[in-house]
């Protein structure tokens, strides 16, 4: 076993008697706002850069009932790897025309430090649906839509993360939140998508619930109080639809970081 002997910051990192670096927390990398966690002793983190030809287990597709071959997500061959989404083309909603990849429900905010970013791009931003975030089912569920042009429907009981909808009267990316069953307070990003032009997303949620966002890896909004409930499991999720028409969506997804503190020993999880 390694003890540190040329101390960095008070013995937080060092060097080794063997030359290795050791870091008591782990290891982290680029700029606020735009970060990602190497798995370590005290973190969980999955990073998925969708290199090869297979999508990796950990993903779960689910599509509406439309059944025209368009609908999919495969990896694309894209340089550096992508993940594209095909939406539905059957112009009569979500049910029909939703795209979404999720996970099993191994991500909590009470363990603290829980964190998700994703580098995204779509072809249109018309009649279009994106929610990039954390949500409790990882069968098919739309986690909030727009109600009217300037509310919403919060479909699951506990999600969290941004969302884009045609419906609303402003085509920003809205934050939202809720939490058993209770909406936070959603926000307007000021931000709209740029069609064929990637943007990097990142949701932060601390262990009791509160809930910073990061577009491009600047802040936007304010920090969300009860944003979601702290014990609940979730999975994270990306999920795209066609609001309309016969044209299908494509969107391409470059990466997919998740993250949260691993919890102390002595516990039973």
């Amino acid at each position: 076993m390694s003890r540190i002997l040329s101390s960095i910051d008070g013995r937080k990192s060092g060097h080794d008697v063997d030359g290795k670096l050791i870091s008591l927390k782990g290891f982290r990398s680029g700029a606020h706002g735009k970060q990602i966690d190497l798995p370590s002793v005290d973190r969980v983190a999955f990073f998925d850069d969708f290199l090869g030809d297979v999508i990796a287990d950990q993903w779960n597709y689910v599509e509406g009932t439309d059944a025209s071959p368009t609908a999919g997500a495969t990896l694309s061959g894209g340089i550096g790897g992508v993940l594209q989404f095909s939406t539905g083309d059957a112009g009569t909603g979500l049910a029909a025309d939703l795209a979404q990849v999720t996970m099993d429900y191994q991500w909590q905010a009470s363990n603290g430090g829980l964190a998700m970013q994703a580098r995204v791009k779509t072809d249109r931003i018309t009649v279009f649906y994106a929610f990039i975030g954390f949500t409790d089912l990882s069968t098919l569920e739309a986690p909030v839509i727009a109600a009217t042009g300037t509310t919403i429907t919060t479909n699951a009981t506990d999600a969290v993360g941004f969302l884009f909808d045609t419906g609303f009267t402003t085509d920003n990316w809205k934050l939202v939140g809720v939490a058993t069953d209770t909406d936070a307070t959603f926000q307007d990003s000021g931000v709209a998508p740029v069609a064929d032009d990637y943007a990097t997303y990142r949701v932060e949620i601390t262990a009791a619930g509160v809930a910073t966002f990061f577009i491009n890896g600047v802040q936007v909004g304010t920090s969300m109080t009860g944003a979601v409930a702290v014990a609940a499991d979730l999975t994270p999720t990306l999920a795209f639809g066609n609001l309309s028409g016969t044209d299908p969506a494509l969107v391409d997804v470059d990466y997919v970081h998740v993250a949260m503190n691993r919890a102390v020993d002595g516990g039973a999880v």
